[in-house]
């Protein structure tokens, strides 16, 4: 979940944002037009080297069940940097403070410019990780890939702030939405990673970006049932990532048509991911 920045935690908990719930399938509605992916895109890798995060850069805690802050442990900080340290350092570049919640009944996830708390409860490492990558993904959108200057404010608004001409992000934006509440009327499921990514841009964003860090050939398969889920996942790719591609997921042409509600909650394989795989 993404949310404007606040000058206190507090505030940012107490902030109203949508409930993320369990995965489903959606329904089929007709059989799209395949759409033709290169072989040479199809076996591209990541190449990059990620710098591993600084701490000096980053505040790391912890908020306990009482509301009190504290300062992370070493292992849980290590294990949020190894994480870090698989995506561009740019990717991380705006981020300040990160947050462990241990309150049960915190949201799993809250992300904006420069901030991130996540809940430390009730969660696996999986889980978690994935929730981490869709938060840095609300980072990159809205910290990163921030307007170069504010000269021409466009349709789209992030709450009470105008989004300008010229932020990046409009270009896969407008690919599904006329504004941030309403979606193009030419729209279908098909156009969307996730039930989730329907909730609005900013969501359709963090969801294709999590789906492309850790289930990148399957985003690709799914590509093949939309044009416009096959602009995001290229605007991703070389935009947001400049060209480099996870060997992440699998291509499952069985389940084109099908969509979860939540990317986050998907299974894949984390010590791969993490370069821990003894395979």
């Amino acid at each position: 979940m993404r949310f404007k920045v606040f000058s206190l935690f507090l505030a940012v908990l107490l902030a109203s944002f949508a409930l993320w719930q369990g995965t489903h399938a959606w329904d089929k509605k007709a059989t799209p037009t395949p759409i033709m992916i290169q072989p040479e895109d199809a076996m591209a890798t990541a190449s990059h080297q990620a710098a591993k995060p600084s701490i000096k850069r980053i505040r790391f805690s912890a908020k306990t069940v009482e509301g009190e802050y504290e300062l992370l442990a070493t292992d849980r900080k290590e294990g949020l940097l190894s994480v870090m340290a698989q995506l561009p350092s740019e990717h991380t570049s705006s981020l300040k403070n990160l947050v462990l919640d241990y309150d049960p009944k915190a949201y799993r996830g809250l992300g904006g410019r420069s901030l991130i708390i996540l809940r430390a409860v009730d969660m696996d490492t999986a889980e978690q990780t994935a929730v981490l990558i869709h938060e840095i993904g609300h980072n990159v959108d809205l910290g990163v890939m921030a307007e170069k200057s504010q000269e021409t404010m466009s349709e789209f608004r992030d709450g009470k702030s105008a989004v300008y001409e010229s932020d990046p992000s409009l270009g896969f934006y407008r690919l599904s939405w006329d504004s941030e509440k309403t979606r193009k009327k030419t729209a279908t499921n098909f156009d969307f990673v996730s039930g989730y990514a329907m909730s609005d841009p900013f969501e359709d964003f963090a969801e294709g970006y999590v789906y492309y860090v850790l289930h990148n050939q399957d985003f690709k398969s799914k590509a093949q049932t939309s044009d416009v889920l096959w602009e995001k996942y290229k605007f991703i790719r070389d935009v947001v990532f400049k060209g480099e591609i996870f060997a992440t997921g699998e291509y499952k042409p069985e389940a084109l048509n099908q969509r979860p509600w939540d990317i986050t909650v998907l299974s894949y394989d984390l010590n791969g991911f993490l370069g821990n795989s003894t395979t």
